[in-house]
């Protein structure tokens, strides 16, 4: 008889079993995040969820992490993270950019998204070995 060995993390309301020790440490990160915790204590009503949608390929380098809410039959993402497996760095997956998917690092993310040119369609550019943010369109 086989037995899996399996670390259950559980969150407000959710459990999760994950035997793959990779997936848990960045399941563990990512649940760890402030806005993450924030967003599944407002949404607990709702089904929250953090799953891993993808995982390393040969074409891709990082796991997908998606925070989001599964009631209604459906799955709805209000985040998209990607988490570096080689040293388990989180990034945000901003897809409301004019110039496609952009990856942010969580210190640009938390910065740029209070500001009104984050809530609408907004671009990307390096000025002065900088990244900065405009309003575009799509």
């Amino acid at each position: 008889m086989k037995y899996i060995l399996c670390l259950l993390i559980w969150l407000p309301g959710i459990a999760y079993c994950q035997t793959n020790i990779s997936e848990q440490i960045i399941l563990s990160k990512v649940a760890a995040m402030p806005e993450v915790k924030s967003f599944m204590k407002k949404a607990r009503a709702s089904q929250p969820q953090i799953t891993i949608e993808r995982t390393p390929e040969k074409d891709f380098k990082y796991y997908w992490v998606k925070v989001g809410l599964s009631n209604l039959g459906m799955y709805r993402t209000a985040s998209n993270f990607y988490v570096d497996p080689e040293v388990y760095k989180i990034y945000y997956v901003d897809n409301m950019t004019g110039q496609g998917e952009q990856l942010l690092t969580l210190t640009q993310w938390r910065k740029w998204r209070k500001l009104s040119v984050w809530q609408k369609w907004h671009c990307y550019q390096h000025k002065n070995k900088k990244l900065t943010i405009y309003p575009c369109k799509p």
